[in-house]
Parts: structure tokens; sequence; C-alpha cells
């Protein structure tokens, strides 16, 4: 080898090393920095993630809640508002719970409507068990007010005829989904003849 190639580092010269050294990548040592830097990234990555899915899970959950509730609540309105009289409940349910009333049609038989809830299922439901109207309803209450807007209460239902002093009714429905919990009312006059 000459002199000249030598001083070039063409040939094991310091200058050579250092070219091939460039040439060949990263050391240990960048790529354990890489490693750590791309590590605390990824954590910091994951932590926004989990709490932004946890966000958005209770939205929906919010949402769900909110949207059985309402459907709930007025479709028992509009069962109010078709009704030709207010009767009572089956035995064994409270008018608190449940309220019964019939729906007349020209040409059509009398209907008879039970909405009552289940509370051990959590289950609000229409004329029949199967007919639910929302499921994970954690409250539903049912509140009868008079013509002069004097509330009933227990003692008044157990007078003969207190379906027939109702004028207006108000529910009230609660509905929990994803730790969520939703709350819809509304208050119905009755009709004439249903009062």
């Amino acid at each position: 080898m000459s002199r000249e190639a030598a001083e070039r580092g063409a040939f094991g010269s310091r200058a050579g090393l250092k070219r091939m050294r460039s040439r060949t990548g990263v050391t240990l040592v960048e790529l354990l920095i890489a490693t750590c830097v791309t590590a605390v990234a990824l954590t910091g990555a994951w932590a926004w993630l989990w709490n932004a899915g946890g966000t958005a899970g209770g939205a929906a959950g919010r949402a769900q809640a909110a949207t059985a509730a309402a459907f709930a609540v007025r479709t028992v309105a509009d069962e109010l508002a078709l009704a030709t009289s207010l009767s009572f409940p089956p035995a064994g349910m409270s008018p608190d719970r449940a309220f019964c009333l019939e729906h007349r049609h020209d040409g059509v038989a009398a209907e008879t409507v039970l909405i009552a809830w289940d509370p051990a299922r959590r289950v609000l439901w229409r004329k029949a068990p199967g007919m639910y109207l929302a499921d994970h309803v954690e409250r539903f209450a049912v509140d009868y007010f008079r013509a002069d807007g004097g509330r009933l209460g227990a003692a008044d239902f157990a007078a003969a005829g207190w379906p027939r002093t109702v004028a207006r009714i108000a529910v009230s429905v609660d509905v929990a989904v994803g730790g969520r919990t939703a709350r819809a009312s509304r208050s119905v006059a009755l009709a004439p003849e249903a009062a």
C-alpha cells in the first residue's frame, strides 16, 4: 500500500474507521435512547387513549339512557292521551308503580292497557310482561292529581272511586345504562271523558 493511500484512509487508518462507522448505522447507546423515548411516548399515548375511550363510553351510556327514558315517557304519554277512562291496577300492583286505562276506538272493542314497572327485573312494560317499553329502569313514578291540583296519596287510593277523581297524571322514568342515569318526565291532562 502506498503512503498516499494510507493518508487518504483507504485501509485501516483513523479516517477510514470514521468513515466506516458512519456508514454502518447506529450505536447501541443510540438505540437504547431511542427505545426509551419511544416507550415514554407510547405510555403517554396509551393513557390519553384510555381516558378518551372511557369518556366516549360514558357519553354513549348517557345517550342510550336518555333515549330509552324519553321513548318510555313519550309512549306512556301517548297512551294517556288516548285514554277514555282510568281504572284500578290489578291486585298486587301499587298505583304508584302501575296504572290501568281503557282505550275506545270507533268500530273496535275497548282495549284495556296496563303500564307497569317491575323493579326486580328493572323493566317498564305495557299490557303484558313481554312488551317492554324500556329496560334498565331504575325508577318509575306515577303521580295522580285532582282537578283542583291536589296530589292523591296512599290514603286516597283506598277510596272506592279514586280513579274518577284523577284529572292529570305525571310520570317520571329513570334509566341507567353504562353507569349513567337519565330521567324523563311528563305530565298529561286526561281527556274529560277519561277523568
